[in-house]
């Protein structure tokens, strides 16, 4: 199949990097032109074009642009027509989009649909995020599971592969510029069910290198824009840009239901869609009706304490057969979601 190639004619020089870390993902052949004096002589030699407000007038003459703003938006749209845009996207929240689009366009024969990408947090500790995280991916059969912090304990001894080889953050640290997510999952530890898990490490490397922000944000941005479904288990503050939809678990208690109604606060300040559910530990102060009132959102599902699962994770990992409670709210969470759990084919 011949290259596909793609022009990066973004103006601005923040929203251009996001751009080019989407593109980088895709398979195209990407050329970075920053000079819009030069644009002339390139759009006659690629298959598609990135744009922005501030070029939009300059590529007018492609048949195919895609527009490009950063977020939170809006868009504009006025700009879009300026250059007859095919289609508009908001950085990065629309990320993964907009790689489906490049897809259909490097891959027209092939189905381009994704995956959705989901990142699972708390609103206080001990409410069942990471087994809620494992339970989502493995009810989707997703293609991968993350634990979004490097120094975290352990999301492959929730998965029952601290053991199996592969690469973990440490790992991944050094290296610079955009990572392949297709790449990163083939360098992954994998479970029985095939999904693969970027976790931290089981023991310290002497010598390890730090992992710096920057190259943290690519691999994260990576993962993200995996075209099957992934699963992000993270804390308030990590919640990637990219994701589709964000589950917020709230204990059914006075304050973690306030620091919940926050956190969808803020998440719907940033267009970022959400569910809540409900965590039921040993006391419950307030019912799924009265959390509904404190954080402005009807949870989706309510996650009951199961008899002797502590112990089963502690001893052996999230037993593969999930408790029926545990498999019915991660239904409803991928129902929530807008993908109803289906699983991939083998």
């Amino acid at each position: 199949m011949n290259e596909f190639h793609l022009l990066l004619a973004v103006g601005d020089s923040g929203l251009r990097a996001e751009a080019a870390s989407t593109a980088a993902a895709s398979t195209a052949e990407i050329l970075s032109v920053e000079d819009p004096r030069d644009f002339p002589r390139y759009l006659h030699k690629v298959d598609a074009v990135l744009a922005d407000a501030l070029t939009a007038g300059l590529v007018a003459g492609h048949p195919r642009v895609y527009f490009v703003a950063p977020d939170p938006g809006p868009i504009d749209y006025e700009a879009a027509l300026r250059c007859h845009a095919t289609e508009a996207f908001i950085l990065p929240a629309q990320s993964k989009k907009l790689l489906a689009a490049l897809a259909a366009e490097t891959h027209p024969a092939a189905q381009t649909t994704t995956g959705t990408t989901v990142a699972v947090t708390g609103s206080a500790g001990g409410v069942g995020v990471s087994t809620l995280a494992v339970a989502l991916a493995r009810e989707a059969n997703a293609a991968l599971l993350v634990d979004a912090s490097p120094y975290s304990g352990g999301l492959d001894l929730l998965a029952g592969i601290e053991a199996a080889p592969g690469a973990r953050w440490p790992d991944l640290a050094t290296g610079t510029g955009a990572v392949d997510p297709v790449e990163l999952v083939r360098a992954l530890p994998t479970t029985s069910e095939g999904i693969a898990v970027l976790s931290a490490a089981r023991t310290a490397t002497a010598g390890a290198t730090t992992m710096s922000p920057t190259r943290r944000a690519a691999i994260l941005q990576a993962a993200c824009l995996h075209p099957d479904t992934v699963v992000v288990d993270c804390l308030p503050s990590d919640i990637p840009d990219a994701v589709d939809h964000v589950v917020v678990v709230t204990a059914a208690e006075v304050r973690p239901a306030a620091a919940c109604a926050e956190l969808v606060a803020q998440l719907r300040a940033r267009s970022l869609e959400c569910s809540v559910v409900v965590r039921h530990r040993q006391w419950s102060g307030l019912d799924s009706g009265e959390v509904a009132a404190l954080v402005h959102a009807d949870p989706v599902a309510e996650l009951p304490t199961v008899r002797g699962l502590t112990k089963l994770i502690e001893t052996g990992g999230l037993p593969r057969r999930l408790p029926r409670g545990l498999a019915s709210v991660a239904r409803r969470v991928w129902e929530s979601a807008g993908a109803p759990a289906a699983r991939r084919a083998a």
